[in-house]
């Protein structure tokens, strides 16, 4: 947090930037919004340190969790968090499951059902618990897949976000968000540095699409906006590693199909921005 207040970088309220993007406007440079998962009890060490630099968060919280497992935070630290006038609160659903890899067992209705009931049985519980009604979910574990989405855009959801470590670009849907995970190695300072520095890759579509797929042969390919700003450009796939592609136009492709055999895999298409000396990603999320 010293950090983001020595350096320049301005901390905004998670809604200011989904404001951004439902205006199709372009996000300023060094704009950072702090969103914290789950509700465990080391939030409230968080908690002291966002106070003490007066920024905004969100906290999506894991219904079943809070107010009631010892890991999580308490009735009273929740309403203690709830006093301060900067934070908001979402939903990380009720019981946590790993819901968008649910979708290849289950008969379609069956499963849009226990999205729904979830989800409402979270927002009922937050809601209790916070006195806010959250207007944005983030999927337990980062994943999703298209009938997820489109579920949670039935229930009146503003803003959906991921897991996917990638900036926000005034191209990026409100109801797939990407959010950059300062987890574990990836706190450590020189980590953190660079996740910051690391600009949005302008994609305009890709294949293959997000979330579940029945084949496990899949081609790669993105096409993006301005390609003479961009060179040097990979495809990184999780099972597999980082492949060199190549751009022909305003395409960046492998030029072959790959095998793939876990159940879920993250794609990153990253390319060398020539002006501006950065690196530039868009990361999206297949199910298998």
């Amino acid at each position: 947090m010293k950090y983001l207040k020595t350096h320049g970088y301005k901390v905004v309220p998670l809604k200011t930037i989904v404001d951004y993007l439902y205006k199709r406007q372009p996000i300023p440079d060094k704009t950072v919004a702090i969103t914290i998962d789950d509700g465990y009890r080391s939030t409230m060490k968080a908690f002291k340190i966002l106070k003490k630099y007066n920024f905004p968060f969100t906290l999506f919280l894991y219904a079943e969790g809070v107010a009631r497992f010892p890991a999580y935070l308490t009735k009273g630290e929740l309403r203690e968090i709830s006093k301060y006038p900067k934070v908001t609160f979402g939903n990380h659903s009720y019981k946590h499951f790993r819901f968008a890899k649910m979708i290849k067992t289950m008969p379609l209705d069956k499963y849009v059902k226990m999205i729904e009931k979830d989800t409402l049985k979270a927002e009922k519980r937050i809601e209790k618990l916070t006195g806010q009604k959250p207007a944005f979910y983030a999927f337990p574990y980062g994943e999703y897949n298209r009938v997820y989405i489109e579920t949670l855009k039935k229930l009146g959801f503003k803003a959906l976000f991921s897991q996917d470590d990638s900036a926000v670009s005034s191209l990026t849907s409100p109801f797939l968000i990407p959010r950059k995970p300062v987890v574990g190695s990836w706190s450590k300072m020189i980590k953190f540095e660079r996740m910051l520095k690391k600009e949005p890759l302008p994609v305009i579509k890709h294949i293959p699409p997000i979330g579940y797929i029945k084949s496990d042969m899949v081609d790669i390919e993105a096409v993006i906006k301005n390609p003479k700003s961009y060179k040097s450009c990979q495809i990184y796939i999780s099972e597999k590693g980082w492949m060199r592609a190549k751009k022909k136009g305003n395409t960046i492709k492998l030029g072959k199909l790959i095998k793939i055999t876990k159940w879920k895999n993250r794609i990153s298409v990253e390319c060398y921005d020539k002006k501006t000396k950065r690196f530039a990603n868009y990361i999206w999320m297949i199910i298998h």
